[in-house]
This record gives C-alpha cells, structure tokens and sequence, in this order.
C-alpha cells in the first residue's frame, strides 16, 4: 500500500460536532476500501489566502493515511461531492529509496540532469 497525505478545508460555519462528523465519514471512505488513516491532525480555523465558495476562513484537516489508489479515488470522489468541503489536496508520499512514478522503458535509474545555469552576459538581438 502507497502512503498519501490529504488536507481538507472544511467550512468555516461548521461547529467542532460537524468537523468530527466531517472527519469520521471521510476516514470511513477510507476504511471501507481497505485503506487505514494513520494520523488525523485538526489544525483549526484559519484565514485563507483568497476567497473560496464565498468563504475567508476554513477549518483544516490532515490526514496521513496508508491506502490502496481504489481508496484514495474514493476519498476524492466523497471529498468532491461533500457540501462542507471547500477544498481538498491528496498528496503521494515518496518511497524511501524509490522513487515516485514510472521509469522511462529501459532505464534502470532516474536520468541525472544537470540545473539551468543563470545567465551572466546580456545577449544583443
């Protein structure tokens, strides 16, 4: 199973019943697909950055979780229908020592390349 984190922006309207419910139904789509919710971090109302849905604040939430895609594809799916969510991110965590995604065919290891150097010298046209 891969490891993922998601955080989620609930509204601001909601009291500290309707977060908890939030929370349990969104780990339950979890759960009910195999998948396990490591850690749930309640980080509190905070201000955004800019307006979402009408709204200046959000209460956020965290989740660490060790899950299947099938349940991942889940919890976007309920996260994307659920009226009290603004907003969602689903992050896929790096393996140790592996790397995230597919090798090219034929490549043992990541290509190294080599970073863009600034320029020094403007160049006439």
């Amino acid at each position: 199973m891969r490891s993922y984190e998601v955080i989620f922006i609930l509204d601001p309207g909601l009291g500290d019943d309707g977060v908890d419910a939030a929370i349990a139904t969104a780990s339950s789509a979890v759960t009910k697909e195999g998948g396990t919710v490591v850690e749930v971090q309640k980080w509190g109302k905070k201000r955004l950055a800019y307006e979402v849905k009408k709204r200046r604040e959000g209460h956020y939430v965290f989740f660490r979780l060790q899950a299947p895609v099938k349940a991942v594809a889940e919890l976007k799916r309920h996260l994307n229908i659920a009226e009290p969510v603004l907003k969602h991110l689903t992050v896929l965590m790096e393996v140790s020592g592996r790397r995230v995604g597919r090798a090219k065919k034929g490549s043992a290891t990541p290509q190294q390349t080599e970073a863009p150097r600034p320029a020094t010298e403007m160049q006439e046209a």
